[in-house]
């Protein structure tokens, strides 16, 4: 944790720092949506790449957000070429009925337990519900998608911005805290690092395009080392997700 700010200075940095931690989260979670034309024209903006780079160098994550802006700028990307990745990747099983990457949660932090699957997909409804979001009609995937649970850190964030920065805010930004600090540790950062890992295995076996190749790595190299940051500076979650969800499975 850090200190809590005191000056006008200090609240604004604040600001500025969760600020920069919402840009970077909806960019990752934007790189692991199902890559429409209006979506990668999102991401490849050539202001809003360079907008991460400035995010990703206040908060000391310059490397991997480099190479994923790298990636997201490369003449040889576009919305075909990262759909044909992302179906290669996680769209299409293999001959054995197996994805070569599974983006869902449950999938790494309870393994085959249907029961328990249920419980934790209905962990992650229940913190959208908290948040009063709700999936886009275009989305069809479960919850425990690692795009929505990504934006749910984004939501977290940005409302952080808003809170952090008034002084008279000191108990909604409290409660912001330690909802992050329930995400990261019940949520992502048992199932970050496996799918990163998993990934990175996969583009080297499966027919993926090396512009997207470059994009889906860099792009879960830099939501690993958000989460790491962020794990660094926060405090010790709730022993339940109470109000948030209900209790983690």
């Amino acid at each position: 944790m850090t200190d809590t700010p005191t000056t006008p200075e200090e609240f604004e940095e604040v600001k500025r720092r969760h600020g920069a931690r919402a840009a970077l989260y909806a960019v990752v979670a934007g790189a692991f949506c199902y890559p429409e034309e209006s979506n990668v024209a999102e991401l490849t903006d050539a202001a809003a790449v360079e907008s991460m780079r400035e995010a990703a160098d206040r908060l000391g994550c310059g490397g991997a957000a480099g190479d994923l802006a790298d990636a997201l700028g490369s003449p040889d990307l576009d919305a075909e070429t990262l759909a044909d990745g992302y179906n290669a990747l996680f769209g299409l099983p293999g001959d054995d009925g197996e994805y070569p990457v599974v983006p869902y949660e449950a999938t790494y932090t309870v393994r085959d337990d249907l029961s328990a699957k249920q419980r934790r997909i209905a962990t992650v409804s229940g913190l959208l519900d908290s948040l009063d979001l709700d999936r886009s009609d275009a989305f069809h995937d479960r919850h425990d998608h690692v795009a929505v649970e990504l934006e749910i850190m984004q939501v977290l964030a940005a409302r952080r911005a808003v809170a952090e920065a008034d002084p008279d805010d000191e108990g909604d930004a409290r409660t912001l805290e330690l909802a992050e600090a329930t995400v990261l540790e019940t949520h992502l950062a048992d199932f970050l690092p496996g799918l990163a890992h998993d990934l990175g295995a996969a583009v080297e076996r499966e027919d993926v395009p090396d512009p997207a190749a470059d994009v889906y790595v860099a792009a879960a190299d830099l939501a690993s080392e958000l989460i790491e940051h962020d794990r660094a500076r926060h405090p010790e979650p709730p022993e339940t997700d109470a109000g948030l969800g209900g209790e983690p499975a």
